[in-house]
């Protein structure tokens, strides 16, 4: 297995145009290299990122026909990124339904992972969060968190559920990135929580870490292939809704081969993107 954590990787980011300067400046210096996506045509961020590293690799990846992050997790998974940078969005259920339905598509394509990265206007202190509220949890998502961390030079606070069965997928990803982390002086601190959701929060954090695992859904029959899947209530889609409604720092989502899984009654609710 390759190296987990990178200092430098390459760095997909839809509308470039809509993030803050403070986004722009972390997003040059992590990036080896940044794939463009854009759902405006009038629009190209090159220039803001070239003013801060006038020899960064930046690459066209051009104008989604979606519009919207969808599209682009499929797009930066197949332009070689695990890592989708995008500013806040304004409609949190509607742009969580598409980033849901898109780590399902890069899933199906083979894809592993490719985590989104909603990075908010206003520098937020503290350490990295990576969090279950369910106890399924991924083992890229401790990666990503540890990476980030290590960028930021600050820690990560591993905070699992007091009760429940602790279930990680692709733990070899999660081991492989606690070694390495080891050695650029990231420390992880444990904690466990009767309520998860509920501490992050409340906490001082810089960025909140949360998986999305297999999903309860179904894609009409009536539809054409390839068609979005209707989600239901998911405890791990809910908390990183909360998150995107209440946290304050940046928020991390991070689909870990996402599959999904059928409901388990027949009259569940189902959550529909608003408009």
């Amino acid at each position: 297995m390759d190296r987990v954590i990178e200092r430098t990787r390459r760095i997909a980011v839809l509308d470039g145009h809509r993030l803050s300067d403070r986004a722009v400046d972390r997003l040059a210096m992590a990036a080896a290299s940044l794939v463009l996506f854009s759902t405006d045509a009038l629009f190209d961020a090159t220039d803001r990122f070239r003013a801060l590293r006038p020899d960064i690799e930046v690459l066209d990846g051009g104008l989604l026909k979606g519009g919207g992050v969808r599209e682009a997790i499929v797009a930066a998974a197949e332009a070689g990124c695990v890592l989708l940078a995008v500013a806040e969005p304004i409609q949190r259920r509607r742009f969580l339904h598409q980033a849901v339905n898109g780590a399902i598509d890069a899933g199906e394509r083979g894809h592993p992972t490719v985590a989104v990265l909603i990075m908010r206007p206003r520098e937020v202190p503290g350490d990295v969060a990576v969090f279950s509220n369910t106890g399924e949890a991924s083992g890229y998502g401790l990666a990503f968190a540890l990476e980030i961390a290590m960028r930021r030079g600050v820690d990560v606070a591993r905070i699992l559920p007091t009760k429940g069965l602790y279930v990680r997928r692709t733990a070899e990803v999660g081991h492989k990135a606690d070694v390495e982390a080891g050695g650029y002086g990231v420390k992880v601190r444990y904690r466990k929580v009767a309520r998860p959701l509920e501490t992050v929060l409340r906490g001082q954090y810089t960025l909140a870490v949360h998986s999305v695992l297999d999903v309860i859904g179904r894609r009409s029959t009536r539809a054409e292939p390839g068609a979005p899947a209707r989600l239901q209530h998911d405890a791990n889609v809910d908390a990183v809704l909360w998150l995107l409604r209440f946290f304050r720092g940046d928020v991390l989502l991070v689909g870990d081969t996402v599959r999904l899984r059928q409901p388990r009654e027949r009259d569940a609710v189902v959550v529909e993107p608003t408009v």
